[in-house]
């Protein structure tokens, strides 16, 4: 159903004139005509690829309806079709409704409030539903009662909870490639392998109190109820340059930065426990590579996203194994990372470590390790990783030789109930 927005007196989606502001002819429309809008008419979307536009279609106003940085590339975007000749690299004409746009922006929003964390119980019960959608699928085929509509649904709905599953682990490789049956079978398998201890509440009441390492500002924004700002960067004065230049740039912006108005603790936890808390805003910029392909690998490192590796993985590398450790961003004995509000009581987390055997062939692993640590020292644990031993993904000429923990899962206790906060892959390549 297509959403749709009540326009008002009272409406925020388009901010009252000031004297610093001019009335651009959209506030004139959006006041003189307080009905509903069909947002998604506003916003252009069509049905099929060769569709008209509806007639509706208004990126200037998309904007004032739900300000975000997308609605403002919507909007720049719309700007550089008006003027087609234009050179790749500019110069672009001054817009000013654009630098409007650009200024609402910079004065900071509220993220959008994300979803539960979900808890590993629902993760267990998917799975379940999944063994038990594919048996009877298999039963019914076997015995000739199900036609071949119901039986492609079925399988549908078996590949997107397979598909579900897996996003929810961040789990990579051919071995657990959620498309093909053995793969979705080895998830099933894998999930209903892995126990966590049971905790009663302790330090993280909330999922508005801890973020994942790879949440942006305005996650956090959302998560933490922070406002965030976003801040663009001018394209430099063009020079001449030839008309297959591949500047970066979206119309005449070179970059953006995303960051909290106020910090929130970045605390990096140690495999034996301690912790190190930075203040952070969780400051980003990104360079808006829009009208050509930025550099290959461009950022990219081998190793985990967030904690260093043992010498297991870096094996994959061969005589370069030490070369590529040294670019590792980690720290020695960093295991992970999490944004939090909350002040951390003094001292390292006490540890408690568990080691289980995998079948191979039903898990795609052969041995698991369960991490878990107390923070607050009240004998429960607050975080719960498990780290997967195993062949690797490797990288385009297949998979390791070697079995590695190359695989980390990370949970939180949240009021007594362990929900996924996030996972690590050691990464063996950048893909090209």
């Amino acid at each position: 159903m297509l959403g749709i927005v009540l326009l008002t007196g009272a409406a925020q989606a388009a901010p009252e004139a000031s004297p610093k502001r001019g009335v651009s002819a959209d506030d004139v429309r959006l006041r003189a005509h307080p009905g509903p809008v069909i947002v998604a008419n506003v916003q252009g979307h069509k049905i099929g690829e060769t569709d008209p536009l509806p007639a509706e279609a208004d990126p200037e106003r998309v904007f004032w309806l739900q300000p975000s940085w997308n609605a403002l590339e919507q909007y720049a975007d719309y700007l550089k079709k008006r003027f087609p000749k234009l050179p790749q690299h500019g110069p672009f004409p001054r817009n000013e409704t654009l630098e409007r746009m650009k200024a609402h922006l910079a004065l900071g929003l509220h993220g959008r409030k994300p979803e539960p964390y979900a808890s590993w119980s629902s993760v267990q019960r998917m799975a379940l539903q999944h063994a038990v959608m594919s048996k009877e699928t298999s039963r019914l085929q076997a015995q000739g009662k199900i036609d071949a509509p119901a039986l492609r649904r079925r399988e549908q709905q078996s590949l997107d909870i397979a598909a579900n599953l897996r996003h929810s682990l961040g789990i990579l490789g051919d071995l657990h490639y959620a498309e093909e049956s053995e793969g979705a079978r080895r998830l099933v398998a894998l999930i209903g392998a892995l126990a966590f201890a049971e905790v009663q509440p302790s330090l993280f009441r909330t999922d508005e109190q801890i973020a994942p390492p790879n949440a942006t500002a305005e996650q956090a924004s959302g998560r933490f109820g922070i406002v965030f700002r976003q801040l663009v960067k001018p394209r430099p004065t063009p020079a001449p340059l030839a008309e297959d230049d591949n500047a970066p740039g979206l119309y005449d912006m070179l970059s953006r930065t995303d960051a909290l108005v106020r910090s929130v603790r970045r605390v990096q936890l140690n495999r034996d426990g301690q912790l190190r808390a930075v203040p952070s805003v969780l400051r980003k910029t990104e360079t808006l590579w829009r009208y050509a392909d930025g550099p290959e690998c461009e950022g990219w490192t081998p190793g985990f996203a967030f904690g260093d590796a043992d010498a297991g993985p870096w094996r994959f590398f061969g005589n370069a194994a030490a070369a590529n450790r040294k670019t590792s961003r980690n720290a020695p004995g960093s295991l992970y990372a999490f944004y939090t509000t909350l002040d951390l009581p003094p001292g390292p987390a006490t540890r408690r470590e568990a080691s289980m055997t995998l079948d191979r062939a039903r898990t795609g692993f052969i041995r698991g390790t369960h991490l878990y640590y107390d923070i607050d020292a009240d004998g429960i644990a607050d975080l719960a990783m498990w780290e997967g031993e195993g062949i690797g993904p490797g990288h385009l000429d297949g998979p390791t030789t070697t079995d590695d923990r190359w695989y980390r899962l990370v949970l939180v206790n949240i009021n007594g109930t362990w929900k996924l906060l996030g996972n690590d892959n050691f990464s063996y390549g950048c893909g090209c």
